[in-house]
């Protein structure tokens, strides 16, 4: 079959000149359609946008062959792009070689120059009195692709009024040759870093930072001793307000390591511009599309939540905490700030327009950062709050982590954010506000999905919270439905927590820097009602009884199957049926003695709920079942 060439530019008159967007199919009928097929041309402009007068910015056409007795015979698809488009004269849309970080930092400047003039939502960072990074690269073009690249103190440079980038990328499990270390810091600052000796994504970002017009970059492996415990807690701890104050966050998003570079990969299509025949200048660019996408472009979010680097813990709170982020992937740039979303090639382009400068986070995980950026205003619930804490939770678990000792401070940047807008005080992953609620977190292990065993309870302290547990290994899940307790239309039954123990005191020990170091001394200590019960017979065949033990915990209940169980708080919903009862729901830890019970030492090694009918004429003070007892959580 004779391949199918590009459309013409009549083609895309056409296209380019109809009164309304949709999906259309037009036909060339053949003379002989016994013997020569008809050519169908479909063509989408669905998802387009339309200037002023009526033009759309692209198309999706697939050209094909029908043969007569009705077979469709292969067939080529093009992504039209059309002059009416923002992105239009872009080097990324010029069919021109080579479309470098030079030529494509035209764009990028682009971004940010609507950003900081026309983007309120973005311009908040940390406060000047936030200590920055304690050492930078500067990075300077001698000739063409010679670069200096000299660690230097940032002492006597104020990183809040100066642009510099942050790198945010996938180490990938391999050895740097080039990481600052005890022995090779004095050469870096000295005699600078040999740009020929940085793994490609370095280099990428150098070249990048350069072709923008800064000239300070920040990369963790680079500005960090790695071999230096304190100087690396003490860095670390400094996450929030590096990411928070930088001018932009260059992500390596598509690189599996960091060997696999910022730039575009060549694989990428080429682009092909057409000349209009009325006036002779450029009119719209076309490029192949993969015929198996039916005419579908992804949206950003689908784009990117498959990327390397969004699986990767450490990346979560780089992502959150910068105010605006500049996605590396092999096929183009993408631009993220709190005000707007494009692509480089301008077919998706999104306004947050939604979000008032008040109630805006710079945050950026899937799942995670659209919930997040409506807090610290005041105006919503206060379990509004608790309930998008344990979506980042869920989401920071789902990552890998490649060094179990880093889980605290992988989350450090994050916490520290959450606790200045909340004002709210930390507690090894859980908070002191509402601190018996967090307490009742559940867990799951699935040798399906996890491929990390847990490992044995009785080593893990402390086994209060949940980051005793290694990346991959379980499944968390928030402490409660957290809708549960946000009653936009309250009815007669929903009288919220009507019970919760009280928390003594809160002994945090941290073996170094706060939030990055190991805290298996802490401890808490509270007040509540205890009982002995026995672990109940699921509700149903196939379904896990209502008192579960945490993995890694052995059944311990003796041959009487009983277990202690510590009363952390109760709350009264109105049932679903108008004439049935509210439920009161009591959440209990699962707990065992560390010693004689008499000095009152438990570790956790389950959670129990239970659920029934609530008196509503009954005492309006509800109090659990059990004995009161001072216990101390290891």
């Amino acid at each position: 079959m004779k391949p199918v060439e590009t459309p013409s530019p009549d083609t895309a008159n056409t296209i380019v000149s109809l009164d309304g967007g949709g999906y259309t199919t037009l036909y060339l009928l053949s003379r002989e359609p016994r013997t020569t097929p008809t050519v169908g041309i479909n063509y989408d402009t669905s998802k387009s946008i339309s200037n002023m007068n009526g033009h759309f910015d692209r198309a999706i056409v697939l050209i094909y062959l029908r043969h007569f007795v009705g077979r469709r015979e292969g067939g080529k698809s093009f992504l039209l792009y059309m002059e009416a488009g923002r992105a239009f004269n872009r080097p990324i849309w010029s069919g021109l070689e080579p479309v470098d970080f030079r030529s494509r930092s035209a764009t990028i400047r682009e971004w940010l120059t609507e950003c900081e003039t026309s983007h309120p939502n973005c311009r908040k960072s940390p406060k000047p009195d936030v200590q920055l990074a304690t050492r930078i690269l500067d990075v300077q073009e001698l000739e063409t692709d010679r670069y200096s690249v000299n660690l230097i103190s940032t002492k006597g440079i104020d990183l809040y009024s100066r642009p510099y980038i942050a790198l945010t990328h996938v180490w990938g499990g391999i050895e740097l040759p080039c990481k600052t270390t005890k022995s090779k810091i004095a050469k870096y600052y000295d005699g600078g870093i040999d740009f020929d000796s940085l793994p490609k994504t370095f280099q990428d970002a150098v070249r990048l930072t350069v072709a923008i017009g800064f000239r300070y970059l920040w990369i963790d492996s680079l500005c960090i001793i790695q071999d230096d415990t304190e100087d690396w807690q003490r860095e670390s701890a400094k996450m929030a307000a590096i990411y928070g104050a930088g001018t932009i966050t260059l992500s390596a998003t598509s690189a599996e390591n960091s060997y696999g570079g910022c730039g575009l990969s060549p694989k990428i299509r080429s682009v092909t511009r057409f000349c209009s025949t009325d006036h002779g200048r450029p009119y719209f660019a076309a490029k192949a599309r993969d015929t198996s996408r039916d005419g579908r472009i992804d949206t950003i979010e689908m784009q990117l939540r498959d990327e390397p680097v969004h699986k990767r813990a450490w990346i979560l709170q780089e992502q959150i905490l910068s105010r605006r982020i500049l996605h590396a992937t092999y096929s183009q740039f993408v631009w993220e700030c709190n005000s707007i979303s494009e692509r480089e090639d301008g077919t998706a382009y999104d306004e947050k327009t939604h979000l008032p400068p008040e109630k805006s986070w710079r945050a950026r995980s899937r799942g995670f950062s659209q919930k997040m950026r409506d807090i610290g205003s005041g105006g919503l619930d206060v379990f509004e709050f608790e309930r998008n804490w344990w979506h980042c939770v869920a989401d920071y678990m789902k990552r890998s982590l490649t060094h179990t000792s880093d889980q605290y401070a992988a989350l450090a940047g994050i916490v520290q954010f959450h606790q200045d807008i909340a004002g709210n005080r930390p507690i090894v992953g859980l908070w002191e506000r509402d601190l018996a609620l967090h307490l009742a977190w559940k867990v799951y292990h699935d040798p399906r999905e996890h491929k990390i065993t847990p490992l044995k309870r009785a080593n893990c302290r402390p086994s209060w919270t949940w980051m005793s547990f290694p990346h991959g290994s379980v499944t968390i899940n928030p402490p409660i439905d957290w809708t549960q307790l946000i009653f936009e239309k309250p009815r007669v039954g929903d009288l919220g927590i009507v019970y919760q123990a009280k928390i003594l005191n809160t002994d945090i020990k941290w073996s170094g820097e706060p939030l990055t170091s190991d805290p298996s001394g802490s401890t808490i200590k509270i007040r509540g009602l205890m009982r002995r019960m026995r672990k109940p017979k699921p509700y149903r065949t196939a379904m896990d009884s209502r008192l579960r033990l945490d993995p890694g915990v052995t059944d311990e209940g003796g041959e009487c199957g009983e277990y202690d169980t510590f009363a952390l708080f109760a709350y009264v919903r109105s049932a679903a049926l108008i004439n049935l009862p509210p439920t009161i729901t009591t959440a209990l830890l699962v707990v065992q003695a560390i010693g004689p019970e008499e000095e009152g030492f438990y570790r956790r090694i389950g959670e129990h709920e239970l659920n029934g009918d609530f008196d509503m004429d009954g005492s309006p003070d509800y109090v659990p079942e059990g004995v009161q007892r001072d216990i101390t959580l290891i």
